[in-house]
């Protein structure tokens, strides 16, 4: 049997199939070699969960060029950073609000070198924006922002996506350097979080089926002794085609956590109640 998870958020797609070896009688040797390649892996798909999360974030709630990519520095090294930030959310989504727009957004606060910096470099934020559509509310929102951030230097650009699902603009918050312990990254409360994945247990003749509506991009296939893993991104171009195809998955996915507890629970054909008062 192989574990199929599949999710779609946006236009992105991905699906994720695995198998664990199930080999009984290995050698400690054996088993040594096993469990070194089981952290390494399990650092890499660590990292590739922790990409396609932000991936899926950004493509859930935010278009190339509506919306916006901002950078907020300082021009003396802030007292606390966290507040400055924290005040300007307060007055960017009360001016955004008179404009129609919801603020929304993703930041990081890191102190890497800047491009072209001819001063010592600082603290400061990038920012992943709600936007809107025309040149004119751009420009309405650029001045709010700068209006907004009494710090320092503004630059605020369109949205772009210069790979796939805005790929290397999540690598890059995911890389940047951060205070020990803290978040990567932090996204305001009313963003959509991505979609529920669907997971599957299937016959391995049955799995890794490239759904009906989407255009494979990216296609990585691993297979040694201990399993096989794939790991899959595509475009949805039809949506038509991926919502019947979609629907028909949900159908076949496992039940909830509490169905399945329900069945745990049937001892000799009675249903036994999920809650009991105190003392019943």
């Amino acid at each position: 049997m192989v574990n199929q998870k599949e999710e779609a958020n946006g236009n992105l797609y991905q699906l994720s199939l695995f198998t664990g070896g199930c080999l009984p009688g290995l050698s400690p040797r054996q088993r040594q070699k096993r469990q070194k390649q089981t952290e390494e892996y399990k650092k890499k798909i660590n990292d590739r969960a922790a990409l396609w999360r932000l991936m899926q974030i950004i493509c859930a709630n935010f278009l190339e060029m509506r919306d916006l990519f901002v950078c907020l520095t300082y021009a003396e090294a802030p007292e606390n950073e966290g507040r400055c930030l924290e005040a300007f959310h307060r007055k960017i989504k009360r001016a955004l609000a008179k404009l129609g727009v919801e603020h929304g957004y993703v930041a990081v606060t890191t102190d890497h070198a800047l491009p072209d910096a001819d001063t010592e470099v600082r603290v400061h934020h990038h920012l992943i924006m709600h936007g809107a559509i025309g040149p004119a509310m751009y420009i309405k929102i650029r001045d709010e922002i700068a209006r907004c951030w009494p710090h320092g230097t503004v630059d605020v650009r369109p949205l772009r996506q210069n790979e796939e699902f805005f790929r290397d603009t999540a690598q890059y918050f995911l890389q940047q350097p951060v205070a020990k312990g803290a978040r990567r990254y932090s996204t305001s409360r009313n963003l959509r979080p991505p979609n529920e994945p669907i997971r599957l247990r299937l016959p391995e003749e049955a799995a890794g089926e490239i759904p009906p509506g989407v255009v494979v991009i990216e296609d990585e296939q691993v297979a040694n002794e201990f399993g096989h893993y794939r790991y899959l991104v595509g475009r949805i171009y039809d949506r038509v085609a991926f919502d019947r195809y979609w629907q028909q998955q949900r159908k076949k996915a496992a039940p909830d956590p509490w169905e399945r507890l329900r069945r745990r629970r049937r001892i000799g054909g009675i249903q036994y109640p999920l809650y009991t008062k105190h003392g019943s």
